[in-house]
């Protein structure tokens, strides 16, 4: 239960990874504006996990894409994140032009998310695993 695990700044770096690769493979490509709500560490909510363990998230708005691009620009994400390995584990508002994507990062299982948002934005968004804040959990701990 209480096993290593990669360290926040890691995970960190690693959803960025994720979210920065994954905007690089779009055409046209979008530029990236963090949503200042995506930035603080959260409480690991996992059943089995320590309260003491975190999850990062962050989230950016792909921005200077043309709204008629929406669909394809879901089709390029879901494209890119099978071809790289990951998995697709929900897709839904192809038919109403409000495209969410949804999938777990292999090897290492970081959600991923495409999301449709009201006015017509699609933003970009990854979660870590639960990890300890510096990738052991504390001494003390049973």
């Amino acid at each position: 239960m209480n096993q290593p695990t990669m360290t926040q700044a890691q995970a960190l770096d690693r959803v960025e990874q994720l979210i920065r690769e994954t905007a690089a493979a779009l055409t046209p490509q979008p530029r990236l504006e963090l949503l200042p709500s995506s930035v603080a560490p959260h409480t690991c909510l996992d059943q089995g996990k320590s309260e003491n363990q975190l999850v990062i998230y962050r989230a950016y708005w792909l921005r200077d894409l043309p709204r008629a691009d929406n669909m394809n620009i879901a089709r390029q994400v879901q494209a890119y994140w099978e071809k790289r390995g990951h998995v697709i584990t929900a897709t839904g508002g192809f038919h109403d032009g409000a495209p969410t994507v949804h999938g777990e990062s292999r090897p290492d299982g970081f959600l991923l998310a495409l999301v449709w948002a009201e006015g017509d934005d699609l933003y970009l968004a990854s979660t870590s695993t639960c990890v300890w804040p510096n990738g052991s959990p504390p001494a003390d701990s049973p």
